[in-house]
Parts: structure tokens; C-alpha cells; sequence
């Protein structure tokens, strides 16, 4: 399964801050609800695109990057 543009989207909000933030900076840069934000950055995490740590931080993988890094 490949990386949806709102996905893409998503990781690249996430670069944008350095690579560390939370669902409401993302659902902020995209314009989008942050429950629909954090769907996507769930389904992301469970792709290994990004790590989800205890405090609902959303961290950049290196899979995540590799993929932001291709669709510049």
C-alpha cells in the first residue's frame, strides 16, 4: 500500500517542525480536523513512517523521511 497525498502531506508537516510534533500542529498546517490528523498520522505509525511515542508525539522514522525526501 502506498502513501495517500494527504499522508504525504502529513510527513511533511511533521519535517517542517524537525521532525518531532503532535497531531494539532499537523491538523494546523494541513487545515484539518485533529481527529482526522491524528487518523492519518495513526495509520502512518502503524506503516513504520513514523514513531508514536506514550505522550502522542509523532516522530519522524527514517522510512518517513526516505519517503518526504522522494516526493520533493
Amino acid at each position: 500500500m502506498g502513501v495517500s497525498g494527504s499522508e504525504v502531506e502529513a510527513l511533511q508537516a511533521v519535517e517542517e517542525v524537525g521532525g518531532k510534533t503532535v497531531a494539532q500542529s499537523v491538523a494546523r498546517k494541513m487545515g484539518i480536523n485533529v481527529d482526522y490528523a491524528r487518523v492519518i498520522l495513526t495509520s502512518l505509525a502503524k506503516r513504520d513512517y513514523l514513531d508514536l511515542n506514550v505522550r502522542g508525539t509523532y516522530i519522524l522514522t527514517l522510512k518517513g523521511r526516505y519517503e518526504v525526501e522522494r516526493r520533493k
